[in-house]
């Protein structure tokens, strides 16, 4: 069940979370990792977001809880999105975890979370 910070987050906010803890799943970001990052919050969608609110927040959030927040997150952002958008996120996700020409075990992990809670093959 999501939170109430959960359930008020936008496509931009919650795609925002997404790939930043996808950057920071196998320890830290890339300077190419938060370009594709810079790139989605430029291009993707025109959401509001305040960006210090929400580094703040992934900064604090401890690793034990990084999959089930990731998890809450897919949830929320499938339950506000069209296919067309959950496509758009899977390209930046899969930008942002080959940013380094390198899918670390972490990052596949994760990215196997988002398709699996997406139901995508």
């Amino acid at each position: 069940m999501a939170t109430q910070f959960i359930s008020r987050m936008n496509r931009t906010e919650s795609g925002f979370h997404l790939l930043v803890m996808l950057s920071l799943s196998d320890g830290g970001s890339s300077e190419e990792e938060l370009r594709v990052i810079r790139d989605f919050l430029e291009n993707a969608f025109s959401g509001k977001i305040d960006l210090i609110k929400e580094q703040a927040f992934l900064k604090a959030l401890p690793l034990e809880e990084m999959e089930g927040h990731f998890n809450e997150v897919t949830a929320r952002f499938y339950s506000i999105s069209s296919q067309e958008d959950r496509n758009l996120v899977l390209d930046f996700a899969m930008q942002v975890v080959m940013a380094d020409n390198e899918m670390k075990p972490e990052e596949n992990h994760l990215i196997n979370l988002l398709y699996d809670n997406w139901g995508m093959d």
